[in-house]
């Protein structure tokens, strides 16, 4: 391999890495302004990337002003008074492509008598903006991993053939059997069975499979191979609309696609929990796993594109779409859990006020999140830290 051939193995992955990262920010950010145009609040600036701006241009005057907070979120009459100028939202594009950002009027101070303030809205109306920018996130990661699936298709947890002397071939299972539950927990996913068996670390697991309608149990020890521990069996699956349908397979299906997609939805949303309860259980955790922020998820894009790209663009193109849904899914959960200075810290702030029937000062709530804030910044130090050491 050449200097410049090797130059551009790394360079292409990492400005893929920063563009999907960047649109996944932008998503998030959309969401929360076309929640807050929906609510009546007034968008002083949405950008496209951040630091020095570039460039910007004033959109139409706003005419969804609300006169007062009894008006419903979904709905609100045109109205701009007679003595203010009309607000108009600044689009901005800034010099590093890395996200965007959302700037509400009202959403960091109180502004009162303003009906186009965020403060000034009603708590469904502030909570529909605050769950806005992760709804959307999720969104686009369904359409993705529908996308995804829809073009390459997808394997189901069930016994197409049994790989002689393996822990599946001595525990009598055959092919058609459907394996529904390992140790208790659902499996409708490859990626269910797969990270059952790594979580079980060898050890023997309880398995339910289903034959002929009927609901089986068996105990099996799984076995190491290829990296990962296996049962010994192929698994079933459906092509997808870039792969040849050979004898004994399907083509994929529209409701069966969108169900697997809803099902990628929920074990990408499940998984940091789960990961969290072993490793404050201190069960063992499948090798490699751990806290990586953009540093180590960008050296694993390169790794990973490395690999694939060797097949052709199509395999590359389909490893960056499930980058990019796996990030929209990530982003999305992360930014509702109750963190200060995140949607889900603000959407407790909105539950307390709901109770007390009056706000959190903006002072103290103010302070939290510039507390949470830097905490976050420390956090993401350490972690960028361990994934420069673990890289080098």
């Amino acid at each position: 391999m050449t200097t410049i051939q090797a130059f551009m193995s790394t360079a292409i992955p990492i400005i893929l890495f920063v563009l999907i990262l960047g649109i996944v920010v932008f998503i998030h950010e959309l969401g929360h302004y076309i929640m807050a145009r929906r609510a009546g609040v007034f968008v002083e600036e949405f950008a496209l990337g951040m630091g020095p701006k570039l460039f910007g241009f004033k959109g139409k005057p706003m005419k969804n002003q609300v006169k007062n907070e009894d008006i419903s979120w979904s709905s609100s009459p045109d109205y701009i008074p007679e003595e203010a100028e009309p607000d108009a939202t600044l689009y901005s594009l800034r010099l590093f492509p890395i996200g965007g950002f959302c700037k509400m009027r009202g959403a960091d101070e109180s502004i009162p008598d303003d009906p186009t303030a965020l403060n000034n809205k009603t708590i469904p109306q502030r909570m529909f903006v605050m769950v806005g920018g992760s709804l959307f996130n999720f969104i686009m990661a369904f359409a993705l991993f529908f996308i995804l699936v829809l073009l390459d298709g997808y394997t189901v947890p069930q016994v197409y053939r049994i790989v002689p002397d393996t822990p599946a071939y001595h525990a009598g299972l055959l092919e058609g059997d459907r394996i529904t539950h390992i140790d208790g927990r659902r499996v409708a996913l490859f990626e269910d069975l797969v990270t059952q068996l790594e979580f079980s670390g060898g050890q023997p697991v309880d398995v339910r499979f289903v034959r002929d309608g009927e609901a089986h149990n068996v105990t099996i020890t799984p076995m190491r191979g290829d990296n990962r521990f296996q049962l010994g069996f192929i698994m079933d699956g459906y092509v997808g609309l870039l792969g040849e349908v050979h004898e004994g397979q399907q083509r994929v299906g529209f409701w069966g696609t969108f169900v697997t997609s809803a099902e990628m939805i929920r074990f990408n949303l499940r998984m940091p929990f789960t990961l969290l309860a072993r490793l404050i259980a201190r069960e063992s955790m499948p090798e490699g796993v751990g806290l990586m922020g953009p540093i180590g998820m960008g050296g694993e894009v390169i790794a990973i594109y490395q690999q694939v790209v060797e097949h052709g663009i199509i395999p590359t193109l389909l490893t960056m779409i499930f980058f990019a849904a796996f990030l929209n899914a990530a982003l999305g959960i992360m930014n509702l859990l109750p963190i200060p200075a995140l949607d889900g810290a603000r959407l407790v702030f909105l539950g307390i006020e709901g109770i007390r029937r009056k706000p959190v000062s903006p002072e103290r709530e103010g302070l939290v999140h510039l507390v949470g804030f830097v905490l976050l910044i420390l956090v993401a130090v350490f972690i960028a830290y361990r994934d420069i050491v673990r890289l080098l």
